[in-house]
């Protein structure tokens, strides 16, 4: 099994070279949550200054980042499992209704228990939108390009970050409510242009109405696509029995799943304390987006680059020598000399860090059912969300009692432990071997 796995990818390859990616329904997947991505940069960048404009004193800040973070690790897994069930369109676009209802309810906010309310409303409808479009995407890209179409999906969420706090900080200047009522209505028009783009979305549709019998379901017929060309195949798919799960999706994910919410653990640093930490060395912090300009730079051309070579060679030849760049880089970054010398940094960086995330997804997605794609995707979101939220309060600690120098450094340990966990028991070549044993 493990020598025939190689042709058969390269077969599948050449029967379907010219399989379209760029399909209608991809280019509306990625328009429907561009428009909810850019507002959620929006809102992470100036909400925390609206709640004190509102208050008077930023203490409660944090409490909207926990609302917002504890609604969508709960109604994320919750929309994986009914677009599985139900269809991935309708909670695309309910997703979308209710982030422009409650970015439009924002400009009638007076207190603190409304501003809670409202963003806890709005972290329903993220979850629901991006969770839901992520498991639309392999539903629609050629089986043999599914890394590449992950990875150039998720290019909509490096322009966001890139872009997204820039035009909010604009509107918003020197915080004024009227300034940040414009903020408002302009989140509104962005996820209004999201919910438009959704109604459009008909690969759903079109394959229920070309279905050979009515009580088949619509997902049947990938099923069988991706079992007679998915390579490797995964445990569910070739068997007709059917695999008991935990928490929705098959037992061999769970390993990829630890591993990824560990990656971000490590560079959750990266992501939080980058700022502090230039400043505390003494750059000249107003020169510091010049990094996140490299960085972005970079993982755009990762995702452009690698996702095609995670489809041909499958996914250890870019996730192993990505995890020990992103490794490195964070060992360095405490013994930089200078700020030139980090935005240097962010090229690498971003090259790995751009190739790592789409790379893992894929994996998730080929060694899963293709029925369980909303639970797949749901549990790729709630693995970053988990790693992002415990890792930014255990660097702050460190940061805190013993120096910016160890988040780094612990950073890097982290990463490490993420790839000898990839190495043992996450690889493509483990989890073949795996399916090679006789059962």
């Amino acid at each position: 099994m493990l020598r025939h796995a190689g042709p058969l990818r390269r077969a599948d390859t050449l029967v379907t070279t010219n399989t379209k990616l760029l399909s209608r329904d991809y280019i509306l997947i990625m328009a429907a949550v561009v428009g909810t991505s850019f507002v959620n940069n929006f809102f992470f960048s100036t909400l925390s200054l609206f709640a004190e404009t509102l208050t008077g004193t930023a203490r409660y800040a944090g409490y909207l980042s926990l609302a917002y973070s504890a609604t969508a690790l709960v109604i994320r897994p919750l929309s994986g499992i009914l677009s599985d069930k139900h269809g991935r369109v309708k909670l695309i676009i309910g997703g979308a209704v209710i982030c422009t209802v409650s970015c439009f309810l924002y400009s009638f906010t007076t207190g603190l228990v409304l501003l809670l309310m409202i963003r806890i409303l709005n972290g329903i409808g993220m979850g629901m939108n991006q969770t839901c479009a992520g498991a639309a995407v392999p539903d629609i890209v050629p089986k043999e390009r599914l890394a590449q179409g992950i990875g150039i999906f998720g290019l909509y969420s490096t322009v966001a970050q890139a872009v997204g706090p820039f035009i909010a900080l604009a509107i918003v200047g020197n915080g004024e409510l009227r300034n940040f009522r414009t903020l408002f209505y302009v989140a509104t028009a962005f996820c209004g242009v999201s919910f438009v783009c959704s109604c459009f979305i008909r690969y759903e549709r079109d394959r229920k109405r070309e279905s050979t019998s009515a009580h088949e379901p619509a997902i049947a017929s990938e099923t069988k696509d991706a079992v007679s060309k998915q390579a490797p195949a995964s445990a569910a798919a070739q068997s007709n029995t059917e695999i008991k799960t935990i928490l929705g999706v098959e037992p061999q994910v769970l390993g990829l799943v630890i591993m990824l919410m560990l990656y971000f653990v490590g560079v959750s640093g990266i992501l939080s304390f980058l700022t502090l930490y230039a400043k505390n060395r003494g750059f000249p912090i107003e020169y510091l987006g010049f990094y996140f300009f490299v960085n972005a730079g970079g993982v755009f051309a990762s995702r452009m680059i690698f996702g095609r070579i995670v489809d041909r060679r499958g996914g250890d030849i870019v996730i192993i020598p990505g995890l020990i760049v992103i490794a490195s880089c964070l060992a360095i970054i405490p013994i930089v000399p200078s700020l030139p010398f980090l935005i240097c940094m962010a090229l690498p960086y971003g090259l790995a860090s751009g190739a790592v995330g789409p790379a893992l997804n894929s994996a998730m997605f080929k060694r899963c059912s293709p029925k369980r794609r909303g639970a797949v995707s749901a549990t790729y979101f709630v693995a970053v969300d988990i790693g992002i939220t415990v890792g930014t309060p255990i660097m702050g600690l460190i940061a805190d009692y013993i120096g910016f120098n160890w988040v780094y450094w612990l950073s890097s340990a982290i990463v490490c432990v993420a790839f000898l966990l990839y190495i043992l028991i996450g690889s493509d070549k483990n989890y073949e071997r795996r399916l090679a044993k006789p059962t």
